[in-house]
């Protein structure tokens, strides 16, 4: 007896969890306030000139103490909740391993390397308790240049980067079902979002309809399923 079965159907169109990162300025946290029902958990303070759903969030326990609230009203209305920027989530989460750990710097915890690993682990202990309170989950980061060599040896410098530290980047892109760049066209100024892998560095997508794209950014290209 074949345990096959019939083919199941796709079970999800739209990314669970999307990770945008750009420039500075480029216009992240813009188009974050234009999306209906977001709620914009700001640990930079860089909203304060634009209008929307608003959160300040100065610590760690300014984020557990949300996440708490999120948990005790199950009729939130917040569908996409988005973290501007999870660069600040890993600092704060690394400063908290240094405190226990009566270290300096995360590389002085623990014995090769733990420390990163401790970051790596609580990065994504973050990361899936926000993803299960709320149907989407936006993380904001910030770019950065990476210098490699090419095949002749070279020092040259790659596209733009998630500026995150080594496996924990990793780990967040992992953990994410699409990955964007935001770039601005040098001649018209127009804000575009790259889903297609060596456009940068970090880029790709596990949903169909955005392999491979490039586009201006529209949030309703993004959640087709309504934004």
């Amino acid at each position: 007896m074949s345990l096959l079965g019939e083919k199941r159907k796709i079970q999800r169109t739209d990314p669970r969890v999307l990770v945008l990162y750009g420039a500075p300025k480029v216009g992240k946290t813009t188009v974050l306030s234009q999306l209906e029902n977001c709620m914009i958990l700001d640990t930079e303070q860089g909203a304060d000139f634009l209008e929307g759903h608003i959160r300040n969030i100065n610590s760690m326990g300014d984020l557990a103490a949300f996440a708490k609230e999120l948990k005790d009203t199950p009729d939130h209305g917040i569908k996409y909740l988005a973290i501007d920027t999870i660069d600040k989530i890993e600092d704060w989460t690394a400063e908290a391993i240094c405190v226990e750990n009566n270290a300096d710097f995360i590389g002085d915890v623990g014995q090769y390397g733990a420390g990163y690993g401790y970051l790596r682990t609580n990065m994504v202990k973050t990361i899936d308790a926000l993803k299960s309170l709320v149907p989407y989950l936006i993380l904001i980061g910030h770019r950065k240049l990476a210098n490699v060599q090419n095949k002749d040896g070279v020092d040259v410098v790659q596209p733009e980067c998630l500026d995150l530290i080594g496996k924990v980047k990793k780990a967040v892109c992992n953990n994410a079902d699409a990955i964007g760049y935001m770039m601005r066209d040098p001649e018209t100024d127009q804000l575009n979002v790259s889903f297609k892998s060596g456009q940068a560095l970090e880029a790709g997508t596990r949903c169909n309809h955005l392999k491979g794209q490039v586009f201006e950014f529209d949030w309703s290209k993004i959640y087709t399923e309504g934004a």
